[in-house]
């Protein structure tokens, strides 16, 4: 019985040290297969997402009702809406038709809430276009500063160098 114990634990410490022995080249394969297979995955994501990402990138920039804050008011004109002048600066102008007399109206801040909603709905251009100030329970110190807003923050000055001599063509037209 002593000695079937005896063989029994040589099998036994055998195998264990044969297992610990080849354990090197087991976790090697492993590991080598596993990252292997991690590279597969990557390139298979960086190839997908290169076909894809031109496609969202032309989708974004197809889309009429991007934000016109921030943009460029060429692409947004040309591109987004096609027409000659601005959703904002149309919109805040044809709101300020009747306002035109109000005292200080391009100097007297808004409320800062009040501003923030109306630029908001500017964005998403859901203001018809004949709705009247009113009846958006707007005074009319908001589309006024939304206007100087919206000149303020395009990404390139309308007075530009390029434009310089047409600028200057401006008062001989009379």
């Amino acid at each position: 019985m002593e000695q079937a114990r005896s063989i029994a634990r040589d099998i036994y410490t055998a195998e264990t040290y044969r297992t610990a022995s080849e354990e090197h080249a087991i976790t090697r394969d492993i590991f080598a297969q596993y990252l292997f297979d991690e590279q597969n995955f990557y390139n298979d994501i960086q190839q997908y997402l290169s076909n894809r990402i031109p496609k969202i990138r032309r989708r974004f920039d197809d889309d009429r009702l991007a934000p016109s804050f921030h943009c460029d008011i060429a692409e947004h004109c040309l591109k987004r809406i096609q027409r000659p002048i601005a959703y904002p600066v149309s919109t805040c102008i044809r709101l300020l038709e009747n306002s035109v007399q109000e005292e200080g109206l391009f100097r007297i801040a808004s409320a800062h809430y009040k501003q923030k909603r109306f630029i908001a709905e500017l964005d998403l251009q859901i203001i018809n276009e004949k709705t009247k100030l009113q009846e958006l329970g707007y005074d009319a110190y908001i589309p006024a500063n939304a206007l100087k807003q919206y000149l303020r923050e395009l990404p390139e000055c309308l007075l530009t160098e390029a434009l310089f001599p047409q600028w200057n063509e401006i008062p001989s037209l009379r």
